[in-house]
């Protein structure tokens, strides 16, 4: 008998603990959802059964097991809903497995009430284990009537039930607190699963942050086209690209004209919104081209990098960025060129080589530059 009642206690600790994984992420709370305490009450109507398979027979129709255990810690820990659940798969299991006789109905009723009472009891206020404890006497006391219904020995009757208390109570003790163990070890393992999906998704947004800054780093903040740190890094990246190629490298830069007796003129915000509007018409111009960076080199000043592009192409693209200026017609009605806003350009083309260096192609298109600005502005030079 105490070797049956062992088998009993080692399957519902080993059944705990498997249920426990395969439930993980299912906890079972009075707060749970439906969809969990079915889940949980199934489990445990299962494992009560299985304990009935591993019963021992007292007398041809009477078996000994811990399956109200099953029912005890489904109310201890869900409340009425998985305990009626787990009483229900087990009552009908008792008839099931050992037919339907008198003691099988007897003790499917004694089953079903087992989970009313203790589902009932675990509405109360008490002290959790204190409360376990109590259930566990319940579901005992229900065992007890049907073992002194059924067995007429009274010798026997007393062994059975002082094994049966004994076992239980130590079971019953040693099974809440593993489930106990068990609900909190998956909790802090939910727990730490969700603080590193919150880690993660903190170093998601920290790199988006830093990925942000870092654009921010290299842009005008006036225009939104590149500043003079990512006209100095693309301009040494392309030289470095196009070293082994033996293809060109154009630059074009371009300042307009009289800009300070604009500013002058209409005010820096006017002089602001000039800025903005030639750079948003510059940007729209070369937008498809795949081989053009457009930057802000410094004040009123700009710079194109055209990779892949010689010098006459650049011309022609330079022509166009002109006109296409002149056709916005912004009043300047203090440039000494025209009524409206017009640039000076100067182009620059060269082959990289381990001789030269990206600062001679800039010194040259800076030269053209000046050279516009000393043939009277709104004039476009090359070398």
């Amino acid at each position: 008998m105490l070797k049956d009642f062992f088998s009993n206690i080692t399957i519902l600790i080993a059944s705990f603990t498997v249920m426990g994984q395969i439930l993980k992420n299912k906890p079972l709370h009075p707060s749970s959802s439906f969809k969990s305490k079915l889940y949980w009450g199934i489990c445990y109507g299962v494992l009560g059964i299985i304990l009935m398979l591993f019963s021992f027979q007292i007398n041809p129709t009477t078996i000994a097991d811990l399956r109200h255990l099953a029912i005890v810690i489904a109310a201890a820990f869900g409340g009425w809903v998985p305990a009626i659940i787990a009483s229900s798969l087990i009552a009908i299991g008792r008839i099931v497995l050992f037919g339907l006789t008198d003691t099988a109905i007897v003790a499917a009723i004694s089953a079903l009430l087992t989970g009313i009472v203790c589902g009932g009891f675990s509405k109360l206020n008490f002290h959790p284990t204190l409360k376990a404890f109590y259930m566990n006497l319940i579901g005992l006391f229900f065992v007890s009537i049907v073992f002194t219904l059924y067995i007429e020995d009274t010798n026997t009757l007393l062994n059975v039930l002082m094994m049966h208390y004994l076992i239980s109570l130590f079971g019953g003790f040693f099974s809440y607190h593993l489930s106990i163990y068990i609900a909190n070890s998956n909790s802090a393992v939910r727990e730490l699963h969700l603080s590193l999906i919150k880690l993660q998704e903190s170093e998601q947004e920290l790199n988006k942050a830093n990925q942000f800054l870092n654009r921010l780093s290299y842009m005008d903040g006036l225009t939104g086209i590149g500043n003079r740190r990512y006209f100095d890094e693309v301009l040494s990246k392309e030289w470095s690209n196009l070293l082994t190629t033996n293809s060109p490298l154009t630059l074009l830069m371009f300042d307009i004209d009289y800009f300070k007796k604009y500013n002058d003129t209409y005010g820096h915000l006017a002089g602001d919104q000039c800025l903005q509007v030639i750079t948003s018409a510059i940007k729209d111009l070369i937008a498809n081209n795949p081989y053009s960076t457009f930057c802000r080199y410094g004040g009123e000043e700009f710079a194109i990098i055209f990779t892949k592009t010689k010098l006459d192409q650049g011309v022609a693209i330079a022509k166009l960025i002109q006109n296409k200026v002149q056709s916005l017609k912004i009043d300047h009605s203090s440039s000494e060129v025209a009524d409206i806003v017009t640039i000076s350009i100067g182009l620059a083309s060269m082959i990289p080589s381990s001789e030269t260096q990206p600062n001679d192609l800039i010194h040259i298109a800076d030269t053209c530059l000046y050279i516009s600005k000393t043939k009277g502005r709104n004039t476009i030079s090359t070398t």
